[in-house]
């Protein structure tokens, strides 16, 4: 994959959310999972670089968060794998990265391939979908942050990523 699909990123999260009978906040990621099938888990053994993962074994899905992780970064990793599992079954997302094959050096220095883009954008509009915000955004940051149990900074960038939209 070459290009960010950020239309069919941000698509398929209102997708998952529609079929999951999502629409206020907070977002229920336990019932997006329950709704797809997947088993979920906190490990308290995870290595601390290890945020979430999703793994399929035969015809199950299981995914796992790092219960050591505060709540908001559990919640924005958890989407960002689920990310993965909407957008990347196929194949199409480069590099598997486990808890054996962490991401390599370059993404940590802000060169994010593709598939993490589009992760990164699944899970900004899964846990802040731009119809939840336009009815919101009235209210403050620090405000919203609560009402969409997300960090005051995944909040600014849903905010500056629909700027256009939200203040027409």
């Amino acid at each position: 994959m070459s290009q960010v699909r950020a239309q069919f990123a941000r698509k398929m999260a209102n997708k998952v959310l529609k079929e999951s009978r999502i629409t206020a906040p907070p977002v229920d990621l336990l019932t997006i999972l329950r709704t797809h099938g997947i088993n979920y888990e906190e490990m308290e053994d995870f290595p601390e670089t290890v945020d979430a993962l999703i793994i399929e074994d035969g015809t199950s899905v299981y995914a796992a968060v790092n219960a050591r992780h505060h709540l908001h970064r559990q919640r924005f990793s958890l989407a960002h794998e689920l990310g993965h599992y909407f957008l990347h079954r196929d194949g199409n997302g480069g590099e598997a990265v486990t808890i054996d094959s962490p991401p390599s050096e370059e993404s940590e220095i802000g060169k994010k391939s593709p598939a993490e883009t589009e992760a990164d954008l699944f899970a900004g509009e899964l846990l802040v979908p731009l119809e939840m915000l336009r009815l919101n955004v009235h209210k403050g940051i620090p405000e919203l942050a609560k009402m969409f149990l997300v960090s005051e900074q995944v909040i600014a960038i849903a905010i500056s990523r629909h700027m256009k939209t939200l203040f027409k």
